[in-house]
Parts: C-alpha cells; structure tokens; sequence
C-alpha cells in the first residue's frame, strides 16, 4: 500500500467526490435562481429522501426555506461553462438562467423551474431541515423524476458525447474515465 498522509479535516468531502454535479434550481415569488451543487445525498428509500447542504448565505438557501421545494438537475460536459457560471455567479446580481443560456422548462410535480439542457431531473419537496456545522441541511421527498431514456434506464449508460460532470474543487471538473462490470467466480 502506498504511503499515505495526514491531510486537512476539510479534504474529507473531496474524498468523498467525485458523485455528479447537480443544477439546483428553486423558485420565490416568481424569480427562478439557480445554483451549482456537489454537496447532495440519498438519505432513505421508503419515502426516498435526497439531502442537501447549503450555506446560509447563498440565495438557493432562502429560495428554498421559504418555496419549499427544488429541484436537482443533472448536467453532461456539455454544460461545463453554464456550471462553472452558476457556481460563480450570484443570484442576487443576474437571472443565471440568461446569464448561463439555460432554458427553463416545466417540471411534472413542482412549480420551479427544471433545466432543459440537463439528461436528467428530481423534483423534491422539503420534509426538514438540519443545522449542521456552518450549512443547511434541506431534506426532499422525491416527487417526481425524469430522465434522458438514452442516457439513463436502471442506471447511467456511459456515452462519450454525453458524460456526467464532477467536480473536484475550485475550477477542476471530470468525467468518468470507464465503466467496468464485476463478477464472482462460481466457486467463492
């Protein structure tokens, strides 16, 4: 094994990372904001819950303390420069929507907006929220989901045009390299 060593508390959510980035879009009083989001989780099954941490600061954090609902959008690299944007940029001084060219679209359960561009969506209502440290954490009732069919069935199907983004920090943003398939031998 490789020599390991000691690093910084707060590297503890980059080793956690990569999972795919999300476009988290909310909505109040008809001013729809959209924000760059790593930090999201499943939470539970039956209902299926999906976490999410927010500084308090951040205009997504009113958005939804106050809509109570959001929705998560999942981008492909193509959307690379429109991520980068809506992780940058704040709200409260543009509509990132124009800014970042993203197309609103109607969701199925919920009255914010969902991203045209993204392969995928999940619509959630807040069932609770949880201080935490320095962020929120918002907890969703998944109400609704939508995917791209060639893109997702049971689970994500690889394609090199359409790869899922990741972000590893800062400016630093991936895509999946491969996708392997594992077996047991019949006799263990």
């Amino acid at each position: 094994m490789a020599n390991k060593r000691p690093l910084d508390p707060h590297m503890a959510t980059r080793l956690l990372q990569p999972a795919p980035l999300a476009l988290l879009t909310s909505l109040y009083r008809a001013q729809p904001n959209v924000m760059t989001l790593a930090w999201h989780m499943p939470l539970g099954t039956n209902p299926m819950l999906i976490g999410v941490a927010i500084h308090p600061a951040r205009l997504t954090h009113e958005f939804i303390s106050r809509g109570e609902h959001f929705a998560l959008n999942i981008p492909t690299v193509e959307l690379l420069s429109a991520v980068h944007r809506c992780g940058m940029e704040s709200g409260r001084e543009r509509d990132k929507f124009e800014s970042a060219h993203l197309t609103p679209n109607d969701a199925l359960e919920i009255d914010v907006p969902l991203i045209d561009e993204c392969a995928a969506h999940i619509e959630c209502g807040v069932v609770q929220r949880l201080t935490l440290s320095d962020h929120d954490l918002f907890i969703g009732q998944v109400l609704a989901v939508s995917a791209d069919a060639d893109l997702f069935t049971d689970r994500w199907i690889p394609q090199l045009d359409a790869e899922l983004l990741h972000h590893l920090g800062a400016d630093d943003y991936a895509i999946m390299g491969k996708q392997y398939r594992a077996t047991l031998d019949e006799e263990e």
